[in-house]
């Protein structure tokens, strides 16, 4: 983008000389470059504050002086005087009010455009302090594909885990009030500690405030369920269909949410067993192994595959992000069967037998499809 072309127009669309033309013009150039909008919208508050009411005679000048600007290109320097207003205003005996009545020395760098460039640079900063000037925010985006994972550090020292087929999203400088991160699918959080700064995360369906603490979140778009796992520290989590309801995770709790729910409310005592309903919200407890006590949960950051009560349906979405295949299960009855189990090298074919072997039903592989019948 031209910046003396974008600021001629604004500069014309302030004094209110453009014309419709050049007002659709510089709305294009806004929608192709939407982060020119803050610095705009700067611009017109400091316009504003220094010409209040919008006075007629102030514009009158600045047209004058674009006008002048226009028609002097061709000179390195132009000294001009702005013409006294012809209307005069009798305040009493012997006391009288011109209009504008001075002389100003402007040097032209490439023109009307540069000049207009030059004027605006001067409202940025007269009367502005620096540090208070909002610029546009690069960010940065870090994606992984089925089959990888990958690790990352924040600008504020904050370790990430990402696992497969997920994209986190982030300011290049936390400067603001806080820290925050757009999440899509799963990732492993130790945040850096910041009572200034909190941190927060959002996904889909819930944003998580943190402080200082290390926790995962799971929230893949064509998933059933949101979850987070909390290891230590504290989570608040809002739910964005409900606002209003914070939920605050202990150490060791797991919260899940279904995906397709619209508000927060309270389940049925006996939904589950009913089999009826099913709770838009669980809170759980996060599994340790009693090998290790190590939370099942978060395995995948060490390279293992694993899921402990977990039903095949769930798990198939597992294996199809961990390998890069399809799966296709068959039956109604078999994606509801739960399994529990932890691979730390075991190939495709090794898992599908494991699970085969513990279940009851058949599968076959072709090519990256995968077929479960019972």
């Amino acid at each position: 983008m031209q910046k003396e072309k974008f600021w001629l127009l604004v500069s014309l669309k302030l004094s209110g000389e453009a014309t419709q033309e050049e007002l659709d013009e510089l709305n294009d150039l806004l929608r192709q470059y939407p982060e020119m909008n803050l610095q705009l919208d700067i611009l017109d508050k400091i316009w504003k504050e220094k010409h209040p009411g919008s006075s007629v005679n102030t514009n009158d000048a600045y047209n004058k002086h674009l006008q002048r600007l226009s028609n002097h290109l061709s000179r390195p320097a132009l000294e001009y005087e702005l013409e006294t207003d012809k209307r005069e205003e009798d305040n009493g005996p012997g006391i009288k009010t011109t209009g504008w009545n001075f002389r100003k020395r402007l040097y032209i760098w490439s023109g009307a455009a540069a000049a207009s460039f030059i004027f605006f640079f001067i409202l940025y900063h007269k009367g502005t302090p620096v540090g208070k000037i909002n610029h546009p925010i690069a960010q940065n985006t870090v994606s992984t594909k089925p089959g990888s994972k990958s690790k990352l550090q924040l600008p504020d020292g904050t370790q990430v885990w990402l696992n497969s087929d997920s994209k986190i999203t982030y300011d290049e400088n936390f400067l603001g009030a806080s820290r925050e991160v757009q999440l899509t699918g799963e990732a492993y959080f130790d945040v850096a500690k910041d009572k200034e700064h909190p941190f927060i995360i959002h996904t889909q369906t819930i944003d998580l405030k943190v402080l200082g603490t290390a926790f995962n979140v799971r929230s893949y778009a064509n998933e059933k369920n949101t979850e987070t796992s909390l290891i230590h520290g504290s989570i608040e989590i809002t739910l964005k269909n409900n606002p209003d309801k914070k939920i605050i995770l202990k150490p060791d709790e797991k919260l899940i949410i279904r995906n397709n729910s619209f508000s927060l409310q309270q389940p049925r005592q006996d939904a589950k067993a009913s089999g009826k309903d099913q709770p838009i919200m669980i809170l759980d407890k996060i599994h340790f192994r009693e090998k290790d006590s190590s939370a099942t949960e978060v395995l995948w950051v060490k390279n293992r595959l694993a899921f402990d009560k977990e039903s095949l349906e769930s798990i198939a979405s597992k294996i199809e992000r961990w390998f890069d295949v399809k799966i296709v299960i068959m039956d109604d009855k078999l994606k509801e069967a739960e399994y529990s189990a932890a691979f730390t090298d075991e190939g495709l074919h090794e898992v599908m037998e494991a699970l085969r072997m513990t279940g009851n039903f058949r599968y076959t592989i072709n090519k990256r499809e995968i077929i479960i019948k019972p």
